[in-house]
């Protein structure tokens, strides 16, 4: 039997939360405590769904386009969990998860003022999908109030990143 790491993770922090009231510890079960730490795994795991959809699609523009100036790169996170950016043309489109149950996008451009002055940024648009529980406690997340998949997150804001870093 195949059981999600959220359900896993609910289980155990339920088992710990028990284990707290029989030694006096703790008076009753906090599921906003289980929320809590589901929420963070939850979180971490769609990050990771995001990396794996933009890793597939970046690879696939690639291999469609021949000049180098065309190409993607894809930078991860040194924290596997942390996010991960996509670079071209002085563009660079940043995923990041701030906060538990909060994913943040930035596309920010490089302006270079002159030799003298170190280079700015400008942000050219931005973007947050945030989680809210569903049925039964499953995590699910919303952009702009509509529910949406890592798939659809990917294929947008790559479409995006591609018109902006033109």
């Amino acid at each position: 039997m195949m059981t999600s790491d959220r359900t896993i993770r609910w289980i155990e922090n339920l088992a710990e939360q028990e284990l707290l009231i029989k030694s006096g510890e703790k008076s009753s079960i906090d599921i906003s405590t289980t929320k809590e730490e589901v929420l963070s795994v939850e979180t971490g795991n769609f990050v990771q769904d995001l990396l794996h959809q933009f890793e597939y699609l970046v690879r696939l523009f690639n291999s469609r386009v021949d000049s180098d100036g065309l190409q993607i790169k894809l930078v991860r996170g040194s924290d596997s969990g942390s996010g991960f950016s996509l670079i071209r043309n002085r563009m660079k489109l940043t995923l990041s998860a701030p906060s538990p149950g909060r994913i943040q996008l930035g596309c920010m451009k490089i302006v270079e003022e002159g030799a003298a002055m170190p280079p700015k940024t400008t942000v050219m648009f931005t973007g947050v999908i945030e989680s809210e529980f569903g049925t039964f406690h499953d995590v699910e997340w919303y952009f702009l109030g509509a529910k949406v998949g890592a798939e659809q997150v990917a294929r947008h804001y790559l479409t995006e990143f591609i018109q902006a870093s033109r």
